[in-house]
């Protein structure tokens, strides 16, 4: 009798574990003897999810080819787990990234625009991936920036729209708390949260989430109220490190607004903002820590350098060719206001 399926063994050694995805997932760096390759594997529980489920995450991953999609190898099974097995990228991911130092402005405007590049693929497909956040930007040998992680995406139907009960609370949209159908506009607003932590850093978004959490419990109607009222997060201009230009503020309030239709309405649009965002701001590299505020840049041999302490006093140094700083004198000693430092970091 002809069979259309065949079954065959299949082995891979699961290594170190290098990240968790709630209670029932982890991932693990794993070895592929019969491709002699180092994987990524993500070991997901059967007991109280549907593993149809998620091999159904490794078909859209599959059929949604594209050089900003982390693509999939193979998924299988056995009687307690479902495992998907992908490439391993050893950069690690944006918010890796982002747990190490700031990002600059042309890094994040560059990583955007890769991520964004796929998400506008996976829209196409009609798919809505609602899970946007740096943990699913993954960053390739290359330097370059692919959207990951598809176990939440949903399929739009004939109404355009996709079910979706099972949402981060720390990046849901407005509309999360009134409806469980989304359109792509759920993405792009997630897109805003991961374009504000890039600009913010994470300890930021932390502590503004953290101050709706009491015993250890959120505060679920203080958060709804600051999430529908544009409180969470904080987008006030001046609340933006002085090196993030207003264009890209400007982009990211826009893909946080409250109202699905006074959002971007496609990632492309995004990136076309993105785009034209030029000029000195591009290259610093800021610090902030309990020493105060820092910003660094090189270029072609002079290292320029501007420090506030927590008292707000500052210095300015230009150092040229590895030789001795020099202070820039009307930048040192003063009580710098945020146009004085913005005006420092566009002149030099």
């Amino acid at each position: 009798m002809f069979r259309p399926y065949s079954r065959a063994d299949l082995h891979f050694e699961l290594r170190a574990e290098i990240g968790a995805e709630g209670r029932n997932s982890q991932v693990y760096e794993a070895h592929d003897p019969q491709l002699d390759a180092l994987l990524v594997i993500k070991k997901v529980s059967k007991a109280s999810l549907d593993a149809d489920g998620y091999f159904r995450e490794s078909s859209l991953l599959y059929g949604s080819a594209h050089s900003n999609v982390v693509p999939i190898h193979y998924a299988c099974q056995d009687d307690g787990h479902v495992y998907l097995a992908m490439p391993m990228y050893a950069a690690g991911s944006l918010k890796s990234l982002m747990g190490r130092r700031f990002l600059t402005v042309r890094e994040t405007v560059v990583f955007a625009t890769q991520f964004l590049s796929g998400l506008h693929h996976i829209h196409s497909k009609r798919l809505v991936h609602f899970d946007i956040k740096p943990d699913n930007v993954l960053i390739s040998e290359r330097g370059e920036a692919l959207l990951s992680d598809f176990g939440l995406a949903k399929p739009r139907g004939n109404g355009g729209v996709a079910g979706q009960d099972r949402l981060y609370s720390k990046m849901v949209p407005p509309e999360a708390f009134q409806t469980d159908h989304f359109d792509h506009r759920f993405d792009i607003y997630q897109t805003g949260l991961t374009l504000y932590r890039m600009c913010m850093g994470d300890v930021e978004f932390y502590s503004q989430f953290d101050s709706y959490v009491v015993n250890d419990q959120l505060d679920r109607i203080a958060f709804r109220h600051a999430v529908t009222n544009s409180q969470f997060p904080n987008t006030t201009t001046g609340k933006f490190p002085e090196h993030i230009p207003e264009r890209l503020i400007t982009v990211i309030k826009k893909c946080l607004q409250t109202n699905p239709a006074d959002r971007y309405s496609s990632a492309i649009e995004i990136v076309n903002d993105l785009a034209p965002i030029e000029g000195e701001l591009l290259d610093w590299q800021y610090q902030m820590g309990p020493d105060g505020r820092s910003w660094t840049k090189t270029h072609e041999g002079t290292e320029i350098a501007l420090t506030l302490s927590p008292e707000g006093r500052s210095e300015a140094t230009k150092r040229v060719n590895g030789g001795a700083p020099r202070r820039i004198a009307t930048y040192c000693g003063n009580q710098l206001n945020r146009q004085q430092i913005k005006q420092f970091l566009r002149e030099n």
